[in-house]
């Protein structure tokens, strides 16, 4: 009889996204955000980690990006963007409002807004009560 071992998707470990310089990245990923650093091994290449939420990182590869930056939808929902669970938005809105960070709310009245990190990578705030 052929067995085999049940697929079994457990959570996710982590998520990384290039950016251009991981130096000019950092701000809105430690001020805005409010990520921690945590340890990376040496790579070969720039990059840093943070710590997101329940044991998911989130890493920074400084490499060339093979995908344009100009021309995305101004809208972050109507581009690839990874979400985050927050306990509200309202906090994050204040936030990237005193840093001038142009965000946007959810086209669909939820409670959620979108914003863009210094490479064009959309990132959504989604409360969860």
């Amino acid at each position: 009889m052929n067995q085999t071992a049940a697929i079994e998707l457990l959570g996710v470990d982590h998520v990384s996204v290039v950016v251009a310089d991981v130096n000019a990245a950092l701000p809105f990923y430690r001020q805005v955000l409010g990520l921690r650093l945590i340890d990376r091994p040496e790579l070969g290449f720039p990059g840093a980690w943070l710590k997101l939420s329940n044991g998911v990182d989130l890493h920074l590869l400084q490499l060339p990006n093979p995908d344009p930056v100009a021309n995305r939808p101004a809208h972050g929902g109507r581009d690839r963007h990874v979400a985050l669970q927050v306990r509200a938005t309202e906090p994050f809105a204040q936030r990237l409002a005193a840093l001038n960070w142009p965000f946007t709310r959810s086209h669909s009245g939820r409670d959620a807004l979108f914003c863009r990190d210094a490479d064009g990578n959309a990132w959504e705030l989604v409360a969860r009560n």
